[in-house]
């Protein structure tokens, strides 16, 4: 889950411190052999979901296929799983009201119009085994039909329901990835974003009560039927679909062409919120590629961290300060290009996302002068947060400072939080100034450019800071991520 720089900033008080090649003709040429979700949803306004998947799944793979493997994230907040979606320490303030519980029951599958029984695998009962009658051929296809129903627990989290809003997050049966011989079906672990996939079509359409409107993913249409608000959603491309439910109030801006709509219902300044959103879409635009969406929306919603990236959707949590508030706007905008746009493993390589995400989060108050935020105090206090940190750490009987670890492999939310996100962002900016702005800005707009909406790897990352700075950087990159070097004095 996100844990931005305003949790640094607490856990520093605790410790008493101070345009792309492609774009959307890219889309157009991308979107023509993907998986496909046809979902019809219906939320009954309180804890339930009811729903049916028609999944066309190409088999976009270079090998044929025994199997298809999908994951139930929302497993994970049933009762009695093995894999809680958030740590035992973040319990009483995820759960303001009492432990709730949640879960996705398919109810039915059929694959090319055949009944199936319902196979639950994985560590966890996390996922879905679908059988083929006979191998999926590479570029062949099949099409399932599943009906689900889903029970939204009371949490804050990016599956769950408050009183203001209801995120549906992570919600419906999703193709696992296929990679070195075997499906990804990793569990829900809760540090971290632990999800990993590859881009699909979607076509959604979601009703809701009348006093009710949604933020999805996509472009979205509205009409009446039968007493209900209904919402059809079309995205090309995506490599995710999420909705935030609620009574709010929207308002819309501009960003050269895209649509952004800000949802709220308790924000004291909500221009100035969309006026965050639009201009951070224009900024990253304009240095690392036009954003290849119609639409982007932000939603004011319930949840336990800063916020939550999904494709053309981010959910940014009611509790925190104007100013917090605006910058998880940015930091959100930003995963557009960083996990939306370049996807990447987010479970083994959790900095490739983040790190990059928060420097770019501080290039842009450099970059954008007028909000009056001191980009070089913001690098400072993230150095004095991370020397304190691993003193405290160090002293503690720990010396284990790399970054190169998968999201399970930190032993909480706070180590996974300075190594991530602080440290990362340290390496980015000592490598910016080792290159050279320039270099810096067109090494991450080359990225954009070659790994459009692929999946990249850490090397991909490197490699473009090489070709663009003329230097060997593999062993700067190798040097910070296993924890070499250090920040802090022995």
């Amino acid at each position: 889950m996100k844990i931005r720089r305003f949790i640094v900033l607490m856990l520093c008080a605790a410790f008493v411190l101070p345009a792309s090649a492609c774009g959307e003709s890219g889309i157009d040429d991308i979107s023509q052999n993907l998986t496909s979700y046809s979902i019809t949803a219906d939320y009954d306004g309180a804890n339930t979901v009811t729903a049916t998947a028609e999944i066309t799944y190409v088999n976009n793979y270079d090998v044929a296929l025994p199997e298809l493997q999908f994951h139930l994230y929302p497993n994970a907040y049933r009762n009695g799983a093995q894999y809680q979606p958030v740590h035992s320490s973040e319990k009483d303030a995820a759960y303001p009201h009492g432990e709730s519980y949640g879960g996705i029951e398919i109810t039915s599958l059929k694959r090319d119009g055949e009944d199936l029984a319902v196979t639950l695998a994985g560590e966890d009962e996390n996922i879905l085994s679908v059988p083929l009658e006979k191998v999926l051929q590479p570029t062949a296809k099949v099409k399932l039909t599943m009906d689900f129903t889903l029970t939204v627990p009371q949490m804050r989290h990016r599956f769950g329901m408050t009183e203001n809003s209801t995120n549906l997050g992570n919600w419906y049966p999703v193709a696992c990835v296929y990679e070195n011989g075997a499906f990804r079906n990793d569990p829900y672990y809760n540090n971290g974003d632990p999800f990993y996939s590859e881009i699909a079509n979607y076509e959604v359409r979601l009703s809701v009560p009348a006093q009710m409107s949604a933020a999805m993913t996509g472009v979205c249409t509205l009409k009446e039927e039968n007493g209900k608000n209904v919402y059809t959603s079309s995205a090309r491309a995506v490599r995710d679909f999420a909705a935030v439910i609620g009574c709010f109030e929207i308002m819309e801006g501009d960003a050269g062409g895209v649509s952004v709509k800000y949802y709220y219902y308790s924000d004291p300044d909500p221009a100035a919120s969309l006026a965050a959103a639009v201009d951070a879409v224009n900024v990253f635009g304009e240095k690392f590629g036009k954003y290849p969406y119609e639409s982007f929306s932000v939603a004011e919603t319930g949840f336990l961290q800063g916020g939550m990236e999904y494709p053309q959707l981010v959910m940014i949590s009611d509790v925190l300060t104007p100013e917090v508030y605006r910058e998880a706007i940015i930091h959100e905008t930003a995963h557009q290009w960083f996990y939306g746009i370049v996807g990447s493993d987010q479970i083994n390589y959790p900095w490739l996302d983040e790190a990059v995400v928060e420097y770019c989060t501080d290039l842009f108050y450099k970059w954008r002068p007028e909000y009056k935020v001191d980009f070089e105090k913001k690098v400072s206090d993230a150095l004095s947060a991370f020397v304190l940190y691993c003193d405290i750490y160090k002293h503690g009987g720990k010396d284990d400072t790399s970054m190169n670890r998968a999201v399970y492999e930190y032993d909480n939310q706070t180590e996974y939080t300075y190594m991530t996100y602080v440290k990362g962002s340290l390496m980015l900016d000592s490598l910016r100034r080792t290159i050279g702005d320039d270099a810096f800005v067109a090494a991450l707009r080359s990225y954009v450019s070659e790994y459009y909406l692929e999946n990249a790897k850490p090397d991909c990352l490197i490699a473009c800071f090489e070709k663009k700075s003329g230097k060997e950087l593999k062993s700067f990159f190798d040097s910070w991520t296993s924890g070499k070097v250090h920040l802090f004095a022995d």
